[in-house]
């Protein structure tokens, strides 16, 4: 095992120890926020047929070039097909989306035409060839690729599988999450709260997050810092679970125990403490079938952890390429004055400002355990071991929520 080593390193040995999910196939209404599993092209043309692009008539459009009557000889609406030809001085009532009938050259707007009665048309607007007319294809053509393998699907994406007619598409699984907190000093909200505890806010943080990021959780529970409890309840769900999220018992203390219950339990340790701040006490494992990323028992430093390391572990296993943190670019809006001998992360809110991104630094209170410095925050600000401090002006490194 690896112990107290970069933020790349850490990230590269997830990358080579987090693999994809396996894939299912679902209806295509219940797709949206799945990661696509395989290229999907289109198996028709679209539109399907040469189809009129407004309310009008269907003419030849060199008939538009007189001033003369045009015989309405039929009317056809989306859904029907017209089984009259439209010749020289003749025309066809035609509604948005009906199928073009066979001889028509162009669609004029009911607007551009005087009625002389429900039987004849005056055409008032010179036409050519084509015009108001979607053809067969010209939106999407038959083999054309929709939407890419790896994709997490939106609304659009949708839509635009159904446009084709696909009824069902292959997704990657989503993953089976458990989390275990740990911690003698921590109780539940809905016990009184007495001297030596606190409430278990990283209990409640990171079920939110996990929902917020579309993902459920199948099992949640605490331990009391006791060994054999906390080992025995890691084994029992290992075969189980994709991943284990477990806070607290991480550190060096008599109580951070999750070390030795890995060993306890022929776990391999993959990784132990990152060079970064707050989140350093974070230890990564393989338990049987289950990737186990210990947190820190610090909010911040636990919420801090799981954007980096869990975050980023659960999109690979639902179909993201690789592991990896995701960073924009951002002008600060106010100074940071603090040194960094290491790396380290600071609460911040990006917003859009003059078409520019801008961050400003909510943190106003540092610590590990100061859970009040995720309020109105959106993405935290990368500032690299070394620093002497930020200006406000600055180009940041940003990762958003």
């Amino acid at each position: 095992m690896k112990s107290f080593i970069s933020l790349e390193e850490s990230i590269s040995i997830l990358n080579d120890n987090v693999k994809h999910l396996e894939t299912e196939e679902v209806n295509l209404i219940n797709g949206t926020k799945r990661v696509l599993a395989e290229d999907i092209y289109s198996i028709i043309d679209n539109p399907p047929f040469n189809k009129s692009a407004m309310d009008g008539y269907a003419i030849i459009a060199e008939d538009s070039k007189s001033k003369e009557k045009i015989k309405i000889v039929d009317k056809v609406f989306a859904g029907d097909v017209c089984n009259s030809e439209v010749t020289s001085k003749t025309a066809v009532r035609i509604m948005t989306g009906a199928p073009i009938p066979k001889g028509a050259t162009a669609v004029i707007k009911q607007e551009d035409v005087t009625l002389i009665d429900d039987n004849f048309i005056i055409l008032n607007k010179v036409l050519k060839d084509d015009e108001n007319i979607c053809f067969k294809g010209e939106d999407i053509s038959k083999g054309k690729l929709l939407v890419n393998k790896g994709k997490k699907l939106d609304f659009a994406d949708i839509g635009i599988i159904a446009s084709t007619g696909i009824e069902k598409i292959k997704v990657y699984k989503l993953p089976k999450i458990a989390l275990i907190s740990t911690g003698d000093e921590v109780i539940d909200v809905e016990e009184k709260l007495i001297p030596g505890k606190i409430f278990n806010s990283n209990k409640y943080s990171i079920i939110s997050r996990i929902k917020e990021l579309d993902y459920d959780i199948q099992y949640s529970t605490h331990v009391k810092d006791i060994e054999n409890q906390i080992e025995k309840c890691i084994n029992s769900i290992s075969n189980d679970m994709d991943i284990i999220i477990t806070t607290g018992g991480v550190s060096v203390g008599e109580k951070d125990l999750l070390n030795k219950a890995i060993d306890n339990i022929n776990g391999k340790r993959l990784f132990w403490k990152v060079k970064m701040k707050p989140g350093s006490a974070v230890l990564c494992s393989k338990v049987n079938n289950a990737l186990v990323i210990s947190l820190s028992g610090n909010p911040t430093a636990a919420l801090t952890a799981f954007e980096l390391f869990v975050k980023t572990s659960l999109e690979k296993m639902c179909g993201y390429d690789e592991v990896k943190v995701k960073r924009e670019k951002a002008i600060l809006c106010n100074d940071f004055t603090k040194k960094s001998p290491q790396r380290r992360f600071i609460r911040a809110r990006a917003e859009i400002e003059d078409g520019k991104q801008v961050a400003y630094i909510t943190q106003i209170k540092s610590g590990n355990g100061i859970l009040s410095s995720n309020l109105n925050s959106n993405c935290m600000i990368e500032v690299q071991s070394g620093c002497e401090g930020l200006k406000a002006g600055e180009i940041v490194d940003i990762i958003k929520f």
